[in-house]
């Protein structure tokens, strides 16, 4: 065994890591440091590798797993520091709150209830992403994976021509071990929030109202699984429905879990695919979508905010998505079963002519 060894770091890390497995040669440049692996020491070498990716983290260790010529490459950085940030956390949601609340007051009150009360569509809206963000902050704990909190973001209000927030997000602040991780992390997020939704847009949509169309503003696209739930009243020639606040914001909820499971750069759907089909089958898959959406938003001009949204976060990604730590290529019956999760959803939330 050939040790090249440079800093405190690597010599923290080899010492969890020789408990694992077989190591040949170390090199250190300072920031990362290679481990070229020989074999697993007890066991199968991906089980060793997903037990190893736990003891790392527990050290501040983040660790990754390349496939070279000279074999399989341990790559390990010492990871910062980051406390969780409560008051930032605080301090948004208080402001979240208020804007929601705020798009809530510009509603008419057709009728006196919750469905249509500003409380109603804070309560519809926030509480699905905030479900969402969970789902995905649940699994990461789960697995050891480093997250930060969720975060809710504030918007301008209806009033000034938002919704009051652009959504909740949370931070995954490493790779997943494996790839049957990276697509449970990817739709706990989606299927969490579109169950939570599911109950709102009922409750919604049942205290809609049924008025005469001269004057209203049509929605040019509507989330599939709008058009599924039952009618208050079947509107009549020259009506249509109106949607209480609440039915508007589980609309809202369902367009926005659309968009993280279109499969481009680290969206929710991006996470599956990638483990799906691997580095190159995202790539492809990615390239498709976007040519699909630029050529939808020809004819469906409703489609344009998706697209520019998504090409920017492929810009940005710049088309690639590093997949898990240990990049295992094994595709195995529960990643499969997530994947048949992930259409149906996708299918059930695709924005189609209203």
């Amino acid at each position: 065994m050939a040790y090249n060894t440079k800093s405190s770091h690597s010599d923290s890390c080899l010492q969890i890591i020789e408990k694992y497995l077989d190591v040949e040669e170390v090199a250190d440049d300072g920031d990362i440091t290679s481990y070229l692996i020989i074999q697993a020491k007890k066991g199968q070498l991906i089980k060793s590798l997903e037990e190893l990716y736990g003891d790392l983290i527990k050290i501040n260790c983040y660790m990754r797993v390349a496939r070279t010529q000279a074999g399989l490459i341990l790559q390990v950085a010492k990871g910062n520091e980051q406390k969780r940030r409560i008051t930032l956390t605080i301090t948004l949601a208080a402001i979240t709150l208020l804007t929601v609340y705020v798009s809530g007051l510009s509603f008419a009150r057709e009728k006196p209830n919750l469905a249509w009360s500003p409380v109603g569509y804070l309560l519809g809206l926030l509480v699905p992403l905030l479900i969402h963000e969970a789902g995905h902050y649940l699994v990461m704990r789960r697995l050891g994976v480093p997250r930060s909190l969720p975060y809710l973001l504030p918007a301008p209000p209806l009033q000034l021509g938002f919704i009051g927030t652009f959504g909740a997000v949370i931070n995954m602040r490493w790779l997943p071990p494996r790839n049957r991780h990276l697509a449970l992390i990817g739709i706990a997020g989606p299927i969490a929030g579109f169950l939570a939704a599911i109950p709102v847009a009922y409750y919604g949509i049942m205290n809609s109202v049924v008025k005469p169309a001269t004057g209203l503003a049509t929605l040019p696209l509507t989330p599939l699984i709008m058009l599924l739930f039952p009618l208050p009243k079947t509107p009549g020639p020259g009506e249509a429905v109106v949607l209480s606040p609440m039915a508007f914001s589980a609309y809202i909820v369902f367009f926005v879990t659309f968009l993280n499971l279109i499969p481009v750069a680290m969206l929710d759907g991006g996470h599956i695919v990638r483990s799906l089909l691997g580095e190159k089958g995202h790539a492809i898959v990615s390239q498709l979508v976007l040519a699909l959406l630029l050529l939808g938003s020809l004819f469906v001009p409703g489609l344009l905010l998706f697209t520019l949204i998504v090409l920017t976060l492929h810009f940005m990604s710049r088309g690639r998505h590093p997949g898990s730590a240990i990049n295992d290529r094994e595709l195995d019956s529960v990643t499969v079963i997530i994947g048949i999760v992930y259409m149906i959803l996708l299918v059930l939330t695709i924005p189609v002519p209203a």
